[in-house]
């Protein structure tokens, strides 16, 4: 049972020495102003209404983690902060940090295309095209779910469909009729403006949906790799900024988690404030959950050109089992420029240099970035878990990266030493 307490304190010097002050992190790094995510000890939370007798405007709860989302207001934002470092409920408090999108835009040159080739799709699709009972979430900035080459495989939550008991349609009679805490939900959520329309607003989520899932065999626009399978955007990038912050999300991981998706795409992320160091963190503990559901994390590496191994850009680099880790590569199977690599922490490579996939409105362009690649290996992953539905996280992660083409420039900059091939994946 979680006590609440409504902690009276007269706090001087000698009060603050005997019950040390909660540790902070993040702060240094851009982050939401007046936001902290609190993490409370053990068994232990506080008293909502008290903290709004502070200056609280907005409290928000986690199911990973037992930690508080405090919005405060402006002018009292300092005030709450000091009381937060000296109230011994509280274990650690971390900034809301700021994630970006990891798109590196390019002009298009090259074939379209070029990634079914090179990673052996037509090999697969003879196994497989994916089953639409396999859901791969997209956490990035929504998806252009009307997209001609996107709608036929997005998701619907038939919770949220049909007739209530009044005759009303579940989708829009402002019921949470599948009792998952979300309002008419029938087509993912959007965690930036907390509504049930995930669409994008930026492009890059449904850049990445096309990769994953484009219709194939019908005739118009691009195929994806794993062109059967369902997807859904849950939305907490703000196309307008191309940030999203660790709320938003938390609240998508914990989503995806309590939906039952197995498989979440994320192109997106930024460094560490300090490390994956052992301190509390709402996000990992997100990730973690996930993994403990046997799902499957899909993560970016990120554009800086860099060797991870020597620095933490997160959430690629969390320490949790289940997260894949990918890096970019060309046309002519180099690892891109762009690309961040890593012969311990980025798992392997896969085509992410002038992607050609469905855009804002019923287009298609070109992009390049880790924010490419990681969606063709979720796709790819989409039909490992249509072939195999019993497998978990971590036997697709092992799968795909014990079935690499090897690429000699590769072996000391990825893991696995080499480019995905997902034809070999399904075949060996």
């Amino acid at each position: 049972m979680i006590r609440s307490l409504a902690s009276l304190l007269l706090f001087s010097v000698g009060s603050a020495h005997a019950y040390g002050e909660a540790r902070m992190s993040g702060f240094e790094s851009p982050h939401r102003p007046n936001q902290f995510i609190v993490h409370y000890k053990s068994g232990m939370i506080q008293n909502r209404t008290f903290l709004r007798s502070l200056g609280v405007a907005e409290i928000k709860s986690f199911d990973s983690s037992n930690a508080l989302l405090l919005t405060a207001n402006g002018q009292r934002s300092a005030s709450v902060l000091e009381f937060l470092r000296h109230d011994p409920a509280v274990e650690s408090i971390q900034a809301n940090h700021i994630y970006k999108i990891m798109t590196t835009p390019n002009d298009p040159r090259y074939g379209l295309q070029y990634v079914h080739k090179k990673i052996g799709s037509a090999e697969a699709w003879d196994v497989t095209t994916g089953s639409k009972d396999v859901v791969v979430a997209i956490i990035d900035s929504g998806v252009n779910y009307n997209h001609p080459d996107i709608a036929p495989n997005y998701w619907t939550n038939v919770g949220e469909i049909g007739k209530d008991g009044n005759g009303d349609d579940k989708s829009s009679n402002g019921m949470d009729d599948d009792g998952n805490g979300y309002i008419d939900d029938f087509r993912g959520w959007d965690f930036v403006q907390n509504d049930n329309d995930p669409m994008d607003d930026n492009g890059h989520g449904t850049h990445c949906a096309g990769a994953i899932a484009a219709k194939g065999d019908n005739d118009i626009g691009v195929t994806g790799v794993s062109w059967n399978v369902s997807i859904v955007g849950l939305k907490f990038i703000d196309g307008k900024t191309g940030e999203g912050d660790t709320a938003g999300a938390v609240a998508a991981i914990e989503y995806a988690t309590k939906m039952g998706f197995p498989i979440t795409s994320n192109s997106w992320g930024g460094p560490a404030e300090g490390g994956d160091d052992g301190e509390p963190d709402i996000l990992k503990n997100a990730i973690q959950a996930n993994a403990d559901k046997g799902y499957l994390f899909v993560a970016a590496a990120g554009n800086d050109g860099k060797d991870n191994d020597n620095r933490t850009i997160l959430p690629a680099g969390y320490e949790v089992e289940s997260i894949l880790t990918v890096g970019a590569t060309t046309l002519l199977d180099r690892l891109a420029f762009f690309s961040n690599y890593g012969e311990k922490t980025v798992d392997l490579g896969a085509p992410g240099s002038l992607i050609y996939s469905t855009v804002l409105g019923s287009g298609y362009s070109f992009m390049s970035g880790t924010s490419m690649a990681a969606p063709i290996v979720a796709g790819a992953a989409g039909l490992l878990k249509s072939q195999h539905p019993d497998w978990t996280g971590e036997q697709i992660k092992a799968q795909l990266i014990k079935t690499v083409d090897p690429i000699p420039s590769m072996k000391t900059k990825l893991l696995s030493g080499g480019r995905l091939n997902i034809g070999r994946a399904l075949t060996e």
